[in-house]
């Protein structure tokens, strides 16, 4: 075994692997990635962006990541010069390390870079509603859930040859090693017997959002303000968000806003109810067993169409339908399987030693 550990070892010693962590969620999809590449030989080269908690997130993991680009706002105009630029410093600071393989989870930085580099690249993505054509053109292979029909993809762009596919959630990939504390309660200062929602806005800078998600968001907050049983957790997407919200809830008493990132699969566990305008954090819950609701109101992806016809995540059109959820529940723990790690994990390394 100790052996066959050690060939192991040498036969990815000599790899390289460049992860562009370019947002939020791919801090903790890529942490035990890191780490599994790590004990088996290969080297790491970590870069990232300086966008929304994806810094507190990179230093209260312990990466050493290298910043690269920040926040570029909604305009198009301002968001494909940031893009632009930051593809280019990448390019810069990645020439002559001598990487296998460039991986990100829809990093169109890390894409454009690594094609001017020529670097074979391995593009993750779990929403096909995103703009993926430039994925689906450029990356040298491209891996998604198995719950998106691979016709979906093959009409937008994406060729079979290229294709790759893993089991479950992309959160699956670090929710199986999750465990859970009381921390997270005095932290935000948590009343315990007051049924617990943790919401996250729709987002104002991605390409698919959609104002009727918001108008859907402002009529929950209009409504849940007001339940003096409950306390709201309320997440922000980016800084400007941050600041917005608080200037619009900070005399509500019955409102949180984190003043930092915080461990949120802690709080998702610790929740009643979990409400976001798409992405991440209902996909975390579902994958918790929590019971989310989705206010997203654009294209709904695969993924979460799978959840919901499943009665994993819920979707809604009006405020009121959410009151049949607010209750105190009881947290437990449901097992996650390590399928997804495990799928992903080797096929990086296969790749990578090519």
């Amino acid at each position: 075994m100790v052996a066959e550990r050690i060939t192991t070892m040498e036969k990815h010693s000599r790899s390289i692997v460049w992860i562009d962590l370019e947002n939020s969620p791919h801090v903790p999809f890529f942490i035990p990635i890191i780490l599994q590449l790590e004990q088996a030989g290969c080297t790491t080269f970590i870069t990232a962006r300086d966008f929304a908690q994806t810094r507190e997130l990179i230093e209260q993991a312990g990466l050493n990541a290298r910043f690269v680009g920040g926040e570029y706002g909604s305009a198009t105009l301002w968001k494909a010069l940031g893009l632009t630029t930051r593809a280019l410093r990448l390019a810069w600071i990645a020439k002559g390390r001598n990487i296998n393989l460039a991986i990100g989870h829809g990093s169109r930085g890390l894409l454009l870079a690594a094609r001017m580099l020529r670097i074979p690249t391995l593009t993750l993505y779990d929403y096909e509603g995103a703009s993926v054509s430039l994925f689906n053109k450029w990356s040298t292979y491209v891996m998604t859930p198995e719950a998106i029909p691979p016709a979906t993809l093959y009409t937008l762009g994406l060729s079979a040859e290229r294709h790759l596919t893993y089991p479950g959630l992309k959160e699956d990939m670090y929710v199986c090693d999750f465990t859970s504390n009381d921390s997270i309660l005095s932290e935000l200062n948590i009343d315990p017997s007051k049924i617990l929602v943790t919401i996250r806005p729709p987002s104002r800078t991605a390409h698919y959002r959609s104002e009727a998600s918001f108008r859907l968001f402002e009529e929950m907050m209009r409504m849940l303000k007001t339940k003096n049983n409950v306390q709201v957790v309320i997440t922000p997407r980016d800084k400007s968000q941050k600041e917005e919200l608080q200037q619009r809830f900070s005399n509500e008493t019955n409102i949180i806003i984190p003043p930092h990132a915080v461990n949120g699969l802690n709080l998702l566990y610790h929740s009643d109810l979990v409400i976001s305008g798409g992405g991440t954090m209902n996909r975390e819950a579902a994958a918790l067993g929590v019971p989310c609701i989705t206010i997203f109101k654009g294209q709904i992806g695969a993924v979460d169409r799978d959840l919901i016809d499943k009665r994993k995540m819920i979707e809604v059109t009006k405020a009121e339908e959410v009151l049949p959820y607010l209750f105190k529940r009881t947290a437990a723990l449901h097992p996650a399987s390590t399928k997804t790690r495990e799928t992903i994990v080797n096929t990086i390394l296969r790749l990578a030693s090519q």
